[in-house]
């Protein structure tokens, strides 16, 4: 059967990689497999931990670098790969038995060479229970791309993609920090996900644990991406990109009043009615403009 990489990117994530690693060497199914661990200049136990857990193990590859984020970390991860699929799961992330060999069968079934399932929360790495499983889940063709356009619908734990997929749509994008959104976004706009209804994984709600939640590096970050992403594509309809557009300014008015105060004469909500009601052609110039609404508050200001 076709082989999976297993990636895993991980930064101060000790206290979760036992229950992390457990559960990829558990994945259920008759295919190829290899373990690309990757730590990104952990300050923890994180690789005494990895390598403790991994002792033996002739199909794992633990590699070591400063850190630069998950973006490139992944990437360099990646480029150690070999398998016809990739896994991606974040360092604190927990698979479902079933999850990869599940999303191997959706993609077949679909002929899609990019599959999604479910994700859920849970409070303890060590006590991670997934709801009970139908036997045969409900699977089509899903149009991420429009959740893409409106918000960051999930990270990269519930997929599965082709190693050549991902490299095609460009890897994660290394001008951003976080590594999800910009490369679902481009992935979803060459391929339609085959999407499984079964949650096959779950990341931690643990206060603090999660980039996410940075809520103003996510946003700004999103903007930043769907910026980029305008810039280069070709062939782009003027539809997606008012839709793109809009939400953009969206993003940035609705911080801008809700976290700093801003009022409706600001410029934050006459870009955003401008953005909404007029052509994309309009305010696209000012694009980058929205990162701004983003940055750090100034001392004494909420």
């Amino acid at each position: 059967m076709t082989g999976v990489s297993f990636v895993v990117t991980v930064y101060n994530k000790a206290s979760f990689l036992p229950a992390v690693l457990d559960a990829i060497f558990r994945q259920e199914g008759d295919f190829a497999r290899e373990h690309i661990f990757i730590d990104d200049g952990s300050r923890d136990d994180s690789v005494a931990v990895m390598e403790q857990l991994c002792a033996n193990r002739a199909d794992v590859r633990i590699i070591r670098q400063a850190n630069a984020g998950p973006a490139n970390a992944t990437n360099a991860a990646v480029r150690a790969a070999s398998m016809h699929w990739l896994k991606i799961v974040d360092g604190d992330d927990v698979l479902a038995p079933h999850a990869t060999r599940l999303l191997i069968d959706a993609a077949r079934q679909t002929g899609a060479r990019f599959a999604l399932g479910r994700n859920m929360s849970f409070q303890n790495p060590n006590h991670v229970v997934f709801p009970a499983a139908h036997e045969r889940p409900s699977i089509c063709r899903y149009n991420l791309f429009a959740e893409c356009l409106k918000n960051v619908p999930c990270n990269l734990s519930p997929t599965l993609m082709e190693r050549a997929l991902y490299w095609e749509a460009g890897g994660c994008d290394e001008r951003l920090f976080i590594q999800d959104f910009s490369l679902l976004l481009r992935l979803s706009w060459r391929e339609m996900p085959a999407f499984l209804d079964r949650t096959v994984s779950a990341s931690s709600d643990v206060p603090g644990s999660r980039l996410t939640d940075n809520q103003r590096l996510m946003l700004r970050e999103t903007n930043q991406a769907m910026t980029y992403f305008l810039a280069e594509t070709s062939g782009l309809p003027l539809a997606i990109r008012h839709k793109a557009v809009e939400r953009a300014f969206g993003r940035a008015w609705k911080w801008q009043h809700r976290k700093m105060g801003a009022s409706i004469i600001s410029r934050w909500f006459w870009l955003y009615a401008l953005a909404k009601l007029g052509p994309p052609g309009l305010v696209s110039p000012y694009l980058t403009s929205t990162f701004d609404a983003f940055a750090a508050p100034v001392s004494g200001r909420p």
